[in-house]
């Protein structure tokens, strides 16, 4: 844990789900509101943002939830359960009004980008702005597009679940959102261990964004979204950062970043520049 920080954790105990997060409130009192930070499919709270807490001074609070299927939260029985994106957002509003937290900052990574944005969709103005690192559903303009792409993930998640070694599916699943990295053996080897820790979980979140795709009206899920700063990795796909460019070119609530020598993987990547690039946003607003 960062020194500037005192940690609370503990475990949320829903009748479905036994929700774990953690709560860093800062030492020194700086900082303003509530910061919510959410990652992606198959990591963790802690090991998605732990590099990226001590650069994030605008907030005095940081509360970071192990999303379903992911890092310590988990069935009552420790099954792993197919689940709908709308669970996973039931489990971060019980959280959010189990710690009191009215007014808030998200945050969002992959999977928790949409899950930030349909948090909004239904909290409105209780969120004050958000940060979105190459949330789902954002990947491409055109929605045939997207639907097409996600029978590919819903192959990978097939292989997490059906094959005796997940690496397959995890191979598969960064060839399709990370076509352009360095594939530098010790990255290939930190991104293989990280999506292996759970891979039911990883492959039923997968599927619950592949089923969002269908079941949700995008328009109106952007429609609702406001002060809005987007991140996408210098080497991810050029369809993604036309597509961030275009919402930053035609709404004055929308602003796009390109964070250079990164690609899906950015938050683990450049954790110090991407914390800058928050704060930064929040004092400008």
């Amino acid at each position: 844990m960062h020194a500037d920080f005192v940690l609370h954790q503990g475990v949320l105990r829903r009748p479905d789900q036994h929700c774990a997060w953690r709560r860093l409130e800062r030492v020194d009192g700086r900082g303003r509101g509530t910061l919510l930070l959410l990652h992606g499919a198959g990591v963790a709270g802690e090991l998605t943002w732990g590099a990226m807490v001590g650069y994030l001074d605008a907030w005095r609070t940081l509360l970071i939830p192990d999303l379903r299927g992911m890092g310590q939260t988990h069935d009552p029985d420790h099954g792993e359960r197919p689940f709908e994106l709308d669970a996973v957002v039931g489990d971060v509003l019980a959280l959010l009004d189990a710690q009191g937290a009215e007014r808030l900052t998200v945050v969002g990574y992959s999977f928790g980008g949409l899950v930030a944005m349909r948090l909004k969709q239904c909290l409105g103005e209780r969120i004050d702005g958000l940060g979105l690192l190459e949330p789902a559903l954002l990947e491409r303009a055109d929605h045939a597009a997207m639907v097409e792409v996600r029978r590919d993930y819903a192959e990978a998640a097939r292989h997490l679940r059906d094959a005796a070694d997940p690496g397959a599916g995890i191979g598969a699943f960064l060839d399709l959102i990370a076509p352009h990295r360095t594939r530098n053996p010790r990255a290939e080897r930190l991104s293989h261990r990280r999506l292996a820790r759970r891979p039911l979980g990883f492959a039923n979140a997968l599927d619950c964004v592949t089923r969002a795709v269908h079941q949700f009206d995008r328009e109106a899920l952007l429609a609702a979204q406001r002060n809005v700063l987007s991140l996408v990795g210098g080497n991810s796909l050029e369809a993604m950062k036309r597509y961030h460019a275009a919402l930053d070119g035609t709404r004055d609530d929308w602003c796009f970043a390109e964070v250079p020598g990164t690609d899906h993987s950015l938050p683990f990547q450049k954790p110090r520049r991407i914390g800058e690039l928050l704060v930064a946003h929040r004092s400008a607003c």
